[in-house]
């Protein structure tokens, strides 16, 4: 549908344009009316020969230039010589009267034609005009339904004839363009819709080494301001790139229909302006890049400071944040003006090339008509032709600047694709061949397990772990910061793959399982609690929109966090949410209420196994204690791992695993370890003193 309303747009601007013929035959005819006009021109056509245009009536045709070569099949062939026409089958009358004869001669049969030749000798020759082509058919209607006089009323119907007629091309065409306008901006914004929903669905897909390597602020950079260069170019390309074209080549028709030597002339700078075009592209493809990545960098540097902002404020260094915000907007400036010089440059480039055509056209123009040649194709001809060359350049201008913007959208659609293009985590088709775990029944093992992260494959954080974990044990996980602790648990929940060893699930390979069997049994509380800006309803039962509203409450309970969710109230666009409706986001929440609402979350999901990352570590000391007292009853004949520091919340635990610089130094009980484990009791000994 927008290709043919871009079609119509080319359409009824090419008949727009073609009105000045007949408005221009009205205003400055004086012996012709526009209906003679369009019997001559097929007439024209008929006899292969040009005849003058608007000249007082006269009893014949006078013959300008006419095909005389006895070689063609032209009606005048073998004619040479001929300087007018008198009559037609033997009947005379005035040049319309000769004009109308000639059309209305029948096809295919021969015609007397009473001739009159330049040295004044009067001969009969028998001719075969040419076929009426539809064309020609169209022209013939028209000029039998036209006023046939030239008295002041006729040229005022005339007049207000071709102004109706222009005024309902206009209209239109300006329905074509309202539909294909629109048309692109709902194909645009549909595009660029899937487009944002199927890279985030694969951001959401990609591996965890994948989230190490990237910044956050590029990838929201790439949903951002990348996206909306792509939504301009989109714009460009099925708007601007679709339609103005058309509308130059229609008009290019209709030029070359009127006088083709003019118009070629005009073409000898189209190599030149695409040369240009080219040029200009590959430098603002090059500059859009770098901006894009130093887009990437600045939200990267908005969002850490902006989420920092205590730190940035404690220590005084606004002045020196500002500064280096300064300097990273100074890098998007010099790609932005690079871009700018270069678009601006654009326009005007093409448009002297514009002048220079128009010059060659108008140096032609001038050398036909002192040649008295152009004259005999009509005033209104040459004139038209002038309008014609200036309907074409309109869109030719119009198309200047879209290389650019096409080539700014291929920069950002390279970034974009690279996110779409990503292998996911676990394809569909890979996920159908793994094995579906079954709820955990014997135990866990690390088997020689070696790790390095992608971004620091020289340092392993884990190297040749071995550790066996039966079901139902709690297993607490304690060591110095960076001892591989996290790792472990990340590498259990398979974020990771170990690059030597196993991580074995009832012996179970778990590079041989279904992502969605092994996660569905596995319930995470992190140090870094994520809270999304929705009900608490929803918080709690993330992930779990089977679960009833019984069933939502009796977690948070279990989790000590039914208390200050009644107390909970919000407003939202004039909607009181109270409760487990209230809207709430990471700001509404204190740190221990968060990680209440992260417990409530993972009892609701009754996994097989639970993972408590530092689960504790950032709470007070009532917030502490409530969440011990839900630990301890959830722990309960679960397979449980809990990495801390605070040494109260591994109390209870079956065995403690010590780690240090990636390697697992000692395993055993609390009273075992403090006596065998240098590491461990000097660990033991600062917490007790932390605490005391």
């Amino acid at each position: 549908m927008g290709l043919a309303a871009a079609v119509g747009v080319s359409i009824f601007y090419t008949l727009t344009i073609s009105s000045i013929v007949p408005f221009l035959t009205v205003l400055s005819a004086r012996h012709e009316t526009v209906g003679d006009w369009l019997y001559r021109h097929v007439a024209e056509d008929r006899l292969d020969c040009d005849f003058p245009e608007d000249v007082p009536p006269k009893q014949y045709i006078r013959v300008l230039k006419a095909t005389v070569d006895p070689n063609s099949n032209a009606p005048l062939a073998g004619l040479a010589g001929v300087d007018r026409i008198v009559a037609i089958n033997g009947q005379h009358g005035t040049e319309v009267e000769l004009y109308r004869r000639i059309c209305a001669l029948p096809e295919g049969k021969p015609a007397r034609i009473d001739l009159i030749y330049d040295d004044d000798r009067a001969v009969g020759a028998d001719i075969t005009p040419e076929p009426l082509g539809w064309r020609q058919r169209r022209m013939v209607d028209v000029a039998g339904m036209l006023p046939k006089e030239l008295t002041l009323v006729s040229r005022m119907r005339m007049l207000a004839l071709v102004i109706g007629t222009l005024l309902v091309f206009s209209l239109l065409g300006g329905v074509s363009r309202f539909t294909h306008e629109y048309m692109v901006q709902l194909v645009s914004e549909r595009g660029l819709l899937d487009m944002r929903t199927l890279a985030y669905a694969h951001v959401l897909q990609a591996p965890m080494g994948w989230f190490s390597q990237q910044q956050a602020g590029d990838t929201m950079s790439r949903f951002a301001r990348d996206s909306e260069i792509i939504r301009k170019g989109m714009r460009s390309l099925f708007g601007k790139t679709m339609r103005e074209p058309l509308k130059a080549l229609g008009v290019f028709v209709l030029a070359m229909y009127l006088n083709w030597q003019l118009v070629l002339s005009v073409v000898v700078v189209t190599p030149v302006a695409a040369l240009l075009i080219v040029q200009f592209g590959r430098r603002i493809r090059r500059a859009q890049k770098k901006a894009l990545m130093a887009w990437g960098h600045l939200i990267d540097l908005l969002d850490e400071k902006i989420a920092g902002i205590q730190i940035v404020k404690a220590y005084h260094t606004e002045r020196r944040e500002r500064v280096r915000f300064f300097r990273q907007q100074r890098r998007i400036l010099r790609q932005q003006l690079k871009i700018a010089r270069i678009d601006a440059a654009t326009s005007p480039s093409l448009e002297f090339l514009g002048a220079a055509a128009v010059g060659a056209f108008v140096l032609f123009a001038g050398y036909l008509t002192f040649k008295q040649y152009a004259a005999g194709g009509g005033t209104e001809i040459f004139i038209a032709s002038v309008f014609c060359l200036g309907a074409m350049f309109d869109p030719i201008r119009k198309l200047a600047n879209v290389n650019n913007h096409l080539q700014e959208a291929d920069a950002a659609s390279q970034r974009m694709f690279a996110v779409i293009d990503m292998e996911a985590e676990e394809p569909p088709e890979t996920a159908m061949r793994r094995v579906s775990l079954a709820r955990l029944r014997e135990g866990i093992e690390f088997r020689d397990v070696w790790f390095a992260y992608p971004a620091r494959p020289e340092t392993p954080a884990l190297r040749g772990v071995n550790l066996k974990v039966r079901a139902g044990q709690i297993t607490a996980i304690v060591g110095p910061n960076g001892s591989g602790k996290t790792t472990l648990c990340l590498l259990l929940m398979r974020f990771y793959q170990p690059q030597r060893g196993q991580v074995l699930f009832d012996g179970v390979d778990l590079a041989d399982v279904s992502l969605e069997s092994l996660r569905g049994q596995i319930g995470l509380v992190t140090q870094d609690t994520v809270i999304f800006t929705d009900t608490v309803r929803n918080n709690i039962a993330y992930g779990q929109q089977d679960k009833t509203d019984e069933q939502i409450e009796s977690a948070a309970r279990a989790a000590y966090a039914d208390d200050f969710i009644q107390q909970l109230q919000s407003e939202q666009n004039g909607q009181v949410g109270v409760g487990y409706d209230a809207m709430i986001s990471a700001l509404t929440l204190s740190g221990g209420q968060r990680q209440r609402m992260a417990t409530a979350r993972a009892i609701l999901r009754d996994p097989a196994i639970l993972i408590f990352d530092e689960a504790t570590s950032q709470v007070d000391s009532e917030s502490e204690m409530k969440i011990q007292k839900a630990l301890h009853e959830i722990m309960h004949g679960r397979t449980t791992f809990v990495v801390a520091h605070r040494f109260s919340t591994i109390a209870e635990a079956d065995h403690i695993v010590v780690m240090d610089e990636g390697k697992i130094v000692a395993v055993g009980r609390h009273d075992t370890l403090v006596a065998s484990c240098p590491l461990y009791k000097t660990l033991y000994e600062r917490q007790f003193r932390d605490v005391g």
